[in-house]
């Protein structure tokens, strides 16, 4: 069975990404997360639209 749900710390894992951007993204509205409790978990199909919504190409410095 797939994966349904992830925590921030199994998301970042997941997506080789820091704690931080995940919980930034949850902040700023770009991932929609879900609380049974005080801590937040995002489902596999949210998480999969934000990596996709991402974009291609590093930033312009």
């Amino acid at each position: 069975m797939a994966k349904k749900a992830y925590n921030v710390q199994s998301a970042s894992f997941e997506y080789d990404v820091s704690k931080d951007i995940i919980r930034a993204a949850i902040k700023r509205g770009d991932l929609d997360a879900r609380y049974p409790s005080s801590r937040p978990i995002i489902s596999a199909e949210e998480l999969e639209r934000w990596y996709d919504s991402l974009p291609s190409e590093a930033p312009k410095q």
